[in-house]
């Protein structure tokens, strides 16, 4: 009798688990502030906020507005501790808000594949797995603003990305041509 109790309620919780995981993947609405952490990096954080991540491990400078570029590899010099297994890290900025985060990895044979990448990448993230679009070995999830996306070409590499942002600066680029 207790036997069965206890196996009903497994089985209850186990159910419960997974309908919370299958919602939480299939109403996905992110935006800058819900944004999941990338390196203990947010998506909308001002350069402050950014350097407070990496301590003295990098200095970030960015300058007042427009788009901004701060890059840093790892290829000559060993990566410092809190970005272990990094070998070049973008982040970029606009009107001094992170909007990109670009991140080349060492090779590891977790991530050998673009497949792993992208289910390791959907776990960690919480981004929902069956809206994946692989194309030309580049796998896309977008979930409401944010924009995921993975390769394998050279390093693995990741970029995670509010599209908002980067239209608003393709569009002001055009009106920069004309």
């Amino acid at each position: 009798m207790k036997n069965a109790l206890a196996k009903s309620i497994a089985a209850v919780l186990f159910s419960l688990v997974v309908a919370i995981t299958c919602a939480a993947q299939e109403t996905c609405d992110l935006s800058s502030k819900t944004a999941p952490l990338l390196l203990n990096l947010q998506i909308g954080m001002a350069p402050d906020e950014t350097q407070s991540v990496f301590g003295k491990d990098l200095k970030i400078k960015i300058k007042k507005s427009g788009e901004r570029t701060f890059f840093q590899n790892f290829i000559k010099k060993p990566a410092p501790v809190s970005l272990r297994g990094v070998r070049a890290l973008y982040l970029r900025f606009f009107d001094r808000r992170l909007y990109q985060i670009e991140i080349f990895y060492e090779p590891r044979q977790e991530l050998r594949t673009l497949e792993n990448i992208t289910i390791a990448l959907s776990s960690q993230l919480n981004f929902p797995i069956s809206d994946r679009i692989i194309t030309n070995n580049r796998a896309e999830i977008k979930c409401g603003e944010i924009s995921l996306v993975a390769d394998n070409i050279l390093n693995p590499r990741i970029e995670l990305t509010n599209e908002i942002t980067r239209a608003k600066i393709e569009e002001l680029r055009e009106k920069g041509k004309k």
